[in-house]
């Protein structure tokens, strides 16, 4: 009896001391790359995975930034059958009850499908975009662009080929400061007179030169002298490229012959209406009368923005 009582607490003792070993037994390493404990080697049946998270959603793309609310283009446009007939542009005297040119409310009709800009698309305000053409310096550029950076009004510039090759520093200002620039070709020629590979050249020559001095691609592109066709439209589309007219210009290109001052300002504030494109040149009379047309357009309520 003495025996089987002592054999009984010698039992009891051996479970409690195994029972403490389990409780105090250290919990395994940590994985010294990824930082979770390593699970115990077993010859026993892999347990079953864990299930797959759920994906995760793909996060919202943010708002496009503000600016022309472009209307999207069906492209690429079979050029087959496109009209070839050379047309030449002039938004004409004739307005509707917005002040806009007929002419330009009717081309933009037909053929903005194809990419062309006759007026801006409508904004929330009523807006005109200033732009000029630089096919050569004229020595006036520094003025313009410090008129535009000293009244904190963006424009567009569209320069030929050469003018961005030869005056690099202008066009990396232009772009510094907010500007638009886009393209008005290669080397100038008139595009009608072209074969469709050559027309092509003078969109795809400019953009491969442009992107490489500057870093971007240009997407607005304007036809030497306003001469295009259906045809030519839609092959500058094809290339990523809008083509961008206007529906204001006058008489500003020679250098020679200079308008006056007073009777340009008055003439270009008059011709102020929702959407328009003011076609500007780096001249003499625009470089002295900028900053007035500028302060006029704002007091008529008209916002300017870059295309």
């Amino acid at each position: 009896m003495r025996r089987l009582a002592l054999l009984c607490m010698f039992a009891a003792v051996c479970c409690i001391a195994l029972a403490v070993g389990v409780f105090l037994r250290p919990a395994p390493a940590a994985d010294p790359v990824s930082g979770s404990a390593s699970a115990p080697v077993s010859s026993a049946a892999s347990a079953a995975p864990a299930p797959s998270p759920s994906p995760t959603p793909a996060p919202t793309p943010s708002p496009a930034p503000e600016g022309v609310n472009w209307p999207a283009l069906a492209t690429p446009f079979d050029l087959t059958g496109l009209e070839t007939e050379r047309l030449g542009w002039g938004q004409g005297k004739q307005v509707n009850e917005r002040n806009q040119p007929i002419g330009a409310v009717t081309y933009q009709e037909k053929y903005g499908q194809w990419g062309g800009v006759f007026l801006a698309p409508e904004a929330e305000t009523p807006t005109i975009y200033l732009t000029f053409d630089f096919g050569y310096e004229t020595g006036y550029s520094a003025a313009i662009l410090d008129t535009l950076k000293e009244k904190n009004a963006p424009a567009t510039f569209f320069v030929v080929g050469s003018y961005a090759k030869n005056n690099a520093e202008t066009v990396e200002r232009m772009l510094a400061e907010g500007h638009t620039v886009g393209s008005h070709s290669a080397t100038h020629k008139d595009m009608t007179a072209l074969s469709d590979e050559e027309a092509r050249a003078e969109i795809t020559d400019f953009n491969a030169q442009f992107a490489q001095q500057f870093g971007v691609a240009p997407t607005l592109f304007r036809f030497p002298e306003g001469v295009f066709s259906q045809r030519l439209l839609a092959l500058a589309a094809n290339e990523g490229m809008r083509s961008v007219f206007w529906s204001y210009a006058y008489a500003d290109w020679d250098a020679n012959a200079q308008p006056d001052k007073a009777e340009s300002l008055e003439k270009a504030l008059a011709a102020a209406h929702p959407n328009a494109v003011y076609l500007l040149h780096p001249m003499a009379t625009n470089s002295a009368m900028l900053g007035e047309l500028i302060d006029g357009l704002r007091a008529a309520g008209y916002t300017l923005a870059a295309l």
